[in-house]
């Protein structure tokens, strides 16, 4: 039996030895097979992916800005890219032997908003570099494209440094709070994943399928292209989503990032051997208001209301001409709310008055880097700037000091800046002079020379600039109603609005926008038309469902309403708008109980919005909730300190609880503010109300 046993044993061991061959036979032959496969790839000269884009870009990388033009022999701006983004530009398609070629990337800043390229800085220093060099053919492209971060930056750079340039120019900063979106969605990916994805980009019969696979889906022609260019075109165009209420801990997480893509950017084009130059970017300190202020998170509801009532005492004196009564209030205001932007702007113009220049200028600087709606570089992508081109070696040019010094008093406003960030005339040709006397200085572009300003200036004289070219073309006459609608200029941005939607009937966000401002002025009709219309071109495009939505709900077409709101947060359930308007149509129809769940999840989705945070407090205290509904009205009077509603709804929390004299104090507040205020007018007689009925 022993024996039996033993042979047994025997010949298990040898079955077992025989699965383990096979199964290592089978590893071995498939690693042979796909290796075969990749060794006839490489023989073959099929590129891996790696080698051609990130991996972790973010945004479809294949698609080119410029295509090739063989009738002509030269690359030009492709119409997609130009329809939104892109100045229209064209360079030899095959460098010449004696060409001197310059990239300058940035956002419209370097593109030159309002105008164009033909008075931004980059035509200007073409027209320098050719004068110091005649002998050689110079080429200066501006690449700057609308509204562009240093995230689409990094991916451009990688097309442009295909071109064989010179040099790179990289002149940006202030876009980094654009699509905020991008940015959660990069930071909130699954990093554990990173090291697969890298593997398989750097894999060729991975790569091969996956071109494969994106000529399956080719872009549209003729009308289905045009159809599709509504603004929001997949690695071109941004569809422009501002941050608000943006905090010390997101700046820091920005520059993180600002200086991670701008070390991308400068390593890549070391690699292929391409200088770069990098530029700090200026902005309107003077002459420019925060477009939002905030309070610091730590205040209390009284300590906000101490401070505002500083702030606003401190402008009223300052605009009664008492500039020391003015310096005596806002000091106090910007001692108790440090993080506002308003008081700090207001405390600059005071020291101003005063004659205080240098602290009228820090002053100003902080309430640019305190304003909550940043559109401006805030000073710590400046110094990020000037620390990657010291450590990494790089030229530089200091344009933020430049323009200060050549600003009376050294405080920069519509001097030199049109707006809050985009230079004017002057401000382009200022940058172009100090950009040609560092590259004639440093010799970066062959023989070092003498940088004579003689010779500069006589070749921009020879520039044919025309102020009133980019008027002419629909993404400068969009950006133009958005600068007059930021300056409060409504009638005027509508007419920009419609002129860029008469040129371009696609122009999505054109048409959105102008629909927003018609549903501000309460032209319903007129404003559903044209989000109609935008839904036409792309109909998924979220601020045209829910812009439509609010046109039939101030139409009274409530039951419509909810259908495009229903349908906005099914497309797009991380939209905190879409579901915000629908909790709000919900409540309007005294459905609390529906509504609750919409408007707690818009304040899942944006905590600090503070009308969010409003809405679902009415709709709690609606449903009789009383605790969760001061949290959140408290919640939108922190984020919004002036907002009425948040204080009516603090009133009637007060009131519900009998404290009627402190209810008293804050609906007299905003009838003070605005003696129009029906809920404050109403709430003030429900008071006397019921101190009479206690008496």
């Amino acid at each position: 039996m022993g024996e039996t046993k033993s042979g047994t044993s025997a010949q298990d061991g040898v079955r077992r030895i025989g699965r383990l061959k096979s199964i290592l036979f089978g590893i071995v032959a498939i690693v042979l097979f796909f290796g075969l496969i990749e060794a006839g790839l490489y023989v073959a000269g099929v590129p891996t992916l790696l080698s051609e884009r990130d991996p972790f870009a973010g945004f479809s990388s294949q698609v080119q800005v410029y295509e090739r033009d063989e009738e002509s022999g030269r690359y030009r701006t492709r119409s997609r890219a130009a329809r939104h983004s892109f100045n229209i530009q064209d360079f030899a398609a095959e460098k010449p032997e004696n060409g001197l070629r310059v990239f300058v990337i940035g956002g419209s800043s370097a593109y030159g908003f309002p105008w164009g390229a033909s008075v931004a800085f980059p035509r200007l220093l073409e027209a320098g570099l050719q004068a110091s060099r005649p002998e050689r053919q110079v080429e200066v492209v501006n690449a700057a494209a609308m509204s562009y971060g240093s995230h689409r930056l990094r991916i451009l750079t990688r097309e442009l440094l295909q071109y064989e340039p010179d040099l790179l120019i990289v002149y940006g900063g202030h876009n980094e709070f654009v699509e905020r979106r991008f940015y959660r969605d990069l930071l909130e990916r699954p990093e554990e994943l990173d090291r697969l994805r890298g593997m398989l980009y750097g894999w060729r019969l991975y790569s091969l399928l996956s071109r494969l696979r994106e000529r399956g889906a080719e872009e549209p022609t003729g009308e289905d292209a045009d159809a599709a260019e509504g603004g929001g075109l997949l690695g071109v165009d941004v569809d422009r989503e501002y941050s608000v209420n943006v905090s010390d801990e997101e700046i820091v997480e920005v520059d993180a990032l600002f200086r991670q893509n701008l070390e991308a950017i400068v390593a890549a084009a070391r690699q292929a051997g391409v200088p770069v130059l990098l530029s700090t970017v200026p902005s309107n300190l003077r002459d420019w208001r925060p477009n939002q202020s905030r309070f610091d998170p730590e205040l209390s509801f009284e300590q906000q209301q101490q401070a505002g009532e500083l702030l606003a005492a401190g402008s009223a004196a300052l605009e009664q001409g008492d500039p020391a009564t003015a310096l005596e209030r806002l000091k106090q205001a910007t001692r108790l709310a440090p993080g506002h932007a308003e008081a700090w702007f207001q405390l600059g113009r005071t020291y101003e008055a005063l004659g205080r220049i240098e602290e009228a200028r820090t002053s100003y600087r902080r309430a640019r880097d305190r304003d909550a709606q940043p559109a401006r570089a805030v000073s710590a992508l400046n110094e990020t700037i000037r620390d990657v081109a010291g450590r990494e070696e790089v030229l530089f040019v200091d344009a933020e000091q430049r323009f200060v010094d050549a600003s009376a008093d050294g405080l920069i406003g519509f001097n030199l800046i049109e707006d809050y960030v985009h230079p004017n005339p002057e401000g382009h040709r200022l940058l172009a002079r100090e950009l040609w006397t560092r590259l004639e200085q440093s010799g970066a572009l062959g023989s070092r020379g003498t940088a004579d300003p003689a010779t500069f200036e006589a070749a921009i004289a020879e520039v044919a600039v025309d102020p009133t070219e980019g008027e002419t073309t629909p993404s400068l006459l969009f950006n133009l109603a958005v600068v007059l609608e930021n300056q409060g200029a409504t009638a005027e941005a509508m007419a920009k609005y419609r002129e860029c939607i008469a040129l371009n009937p696609n122009h999505i966000v054109g048409r959105s926008n102008l629909g927003r401002l018609l549903n501000l002025e309460g032209r319903h009709a007129e404003a559903a038309e044209q989000f109609s219309q935008a839904l036409r071109t792309k109909q998924d495009h979220m601020a045209a469902m829910i812009g439509l939505g609010e046109s039939l709900r101030g139409q009274g077409r409530i039951d419509q309403a909810l259908q495009w709101f229903n349908r906005a947060t099914a497309t797009d359930a991380g939209s905190a708008a879409a579901w915000n308007r629908l909790g709000a149509t919900l409540a309007q129809l005294n459905r609390f109980a529906e509504a609750e769940p919409a408007l707690a999840r818009a304040v899942e989705l944006a905590p600090r919005n503070a009308q969010h945070q409003v809405d679902l407090g009415y709709t709690l205290l609606f449903l009789g909730k009383i605790e969760p509904a001061e949290a959140a009205f408290r919640a939108g009077a922190e984020l919004r300190p002036d907002d009425s509603r948040a204080r009516n709804g603090l009133a009637a929390i007060l009131m519900e609880r009998g404290e009627l004299d402190r209810a008293e104090q804050l609906f007299r507040q905003n009838l003070a503010a605005d003696p129009r205020d029906a809920m404050a007018g109403q709430g003030l007689g429900e008071v006397e109300r019921r101190r009479g009925a206690g008496r």
